[in-house]
Parts: structure tokens; sequence; C-alpha cells
């Protein structure tokens, strides 16, 4: 019988935990924790991610993320600041919780996938303990799924039913579609500038280092790089070499040594 009842209790506490979660006001630890693992520690993932963007072969065959670089930056930093004006001014923007509802369930969708598919690195990277950092988008999509329930539960209480419904689509669209529509088009950029760094045009060459100026950042130059390397004709192979000392302010030779190795 006493068991009976302790087990009953410990039932109770762990519902009663579960729903505190995502029901009623936003405590202090709470808060701390949604600031921690929702804004903070994601931005400092991103600053001092040394791997899961770089692009490595290695890696990239790993954890196939580099290629979606642009794409989760873009969705992660709407996510994050429509988590920080959530917590900073929920109370105000009561009729607005469908469409951050919208954005922050479907943050914790991307963050949890994300999370899934850095797994493999994560886990070996327990090893270094800096590898703990990569279970972080785990906490994140709770957060993420925490805030988003309490701003849809809020707006059901001041919209109708297919406003609530129409701001979850817009707030999805938001940090989805726009994201990657924005990754396509500077991809086809991307690799268009990269044909004509090959071509032997001086005007299409000096074209494609004017637009990789503005997003060499996120090119994958090793595609220039292994071009350089087959390349026979002396005369295309210096154009190669002064456009990427131009966008990178590295000597191209340097990099294909490191791809050769």
């Amino acid at each position: 019988m006493i068991k009976q009842v302790a087990n009953n209790n410990l039932t109770l506490k762990s519902q009663n935990f579960w729903r505190r979660q995502f029901t009623g006001n936003i405590t202090t630890r709470q808060l701390v924790y949604d600031i921690m693992f929702g804004i903070v520690l994601p931005i400092l993932c991103f600053i001092f991610d040394p791997i899961v963007f770089s692009g490595d072969g290695f890696i990239n065959g790993l954890v196939p993320l580099a290629q979606f670089k642009l794409f989760v930056y873009l969705s992660a930093s709407l996510s994050i600041l429509t988590l920080a004006v959530w917590l900073l001014a929920s109370r105000a923007l009561k009729s607005s919780g469908g469409i951050i509802a919208g954005i922050l369930l479907s943050g914790a969708i991307c963050s949890f996938l994300i999370g899934i598919l850095i797994l493999p690195l994560s886990i070996l990277g327990l090893v270094f303990v800096i590898g703990a950092l990569g279970f972080t988008p785990f906490f994140t999509a709770f957060v993420y799924l925490r805030n988003g329930i309490r701003a849809m539960k809020i707006a059901e209480s001041h919209i109708d039913h297919p406003r609530l419904v129409n701001g979850l689509l817009s707030g999805a669209f938001l940090v989805i579609a726009l994201p990657y529509a924005t990754h396509v088009g500077v991809n086809r950029a991307v690799a268009q500038s990269i044909n004509e760094l090959t071509s032997g045009d001086a005007r299409l060459i000096e074209s494609g280092v004017k637009r990789l100026k503005y997003i060499g950042w996120y090119a994958d130059l090793d595609k220039l790089v292994w071009a350089y390397s087959e390349e026979q004709d002396g005369e295309r192979r210096r154009n190669m070499a002064r456009a990427y000392k131009e966008i990178t302010g590295n000597e191209i030779e340097n990099r294909a040594a490191i791809l050769a190795d």
C-alpha cells in the first residue's frame, strides 16, 4: 500500500513537472534555461564550430550539413531572434502567437534533425569533452517546443482558429521556405561564379570574382582548387590563382597541397 502511494506520488510529480513545462507562467529557472539553451549556446556553437559546416571531405561524408550551411544559419537566426523577442515581450504579442508558434515549432523540428545528423560526431567528441556541445540542438529543440506550444496556447485565447492556422503556416514558411529559397538562389550564384572562374575568359573571371567577394564565405572554393590542380594551361592556372587570392587572401597552392594530402 505504502509503495503504491509512493508510486502514485512520483507519477503525479512527474505529470506536474511536464505540465509546468508547457503551461502556466514561465518561471525564473525556465527563463534562464531558455536563454542559455535557446540563444546563448546555439550562437556559441555556430561561432566556434570547427568541423560540422567546414565542408571537409571526410566530415561532409559523415555529416552532410556543409552544403546546407546558409539554410541552417538563416533558419537558426530567425528562430533565435523570434525566441528572444518572445521572451522579452510575450505579453504584448498575444495576437501574434500563431506566427511565433509556427516559427518556434518549425525551429524545434530543424534543431532536432540537426541533433540527429551530428549525433555520430557528438558521440565521438565526448572523448574530448567539447563534443558534449554537439547535444545542444536537442536542448534547443526542447526550448523552441516549449515556447512554441505556449505561444500557440496563448494565441488560441485571443484569435480564432483560421487565423491561428494561418499564423502557424506563415511562421513555418518564414523559417523554412524563405531560408531554403535563399539557399538555392545563392547556391546557383556560387556555381555560376565557379564556372566563370574556370572559363579562361578574363571578363567572366572578373564577374565571378566580384560576385564571390560578397558570398565567398559561403562558397565551396575547393572546387576551384581542384580545377586549378587539374588544369594544364598555364594562363588559366594563373587566372585561377589570382582569383582565389583576391577572394580569400590565401594562396591557392597552399590549399591544393592540403587537399592533396
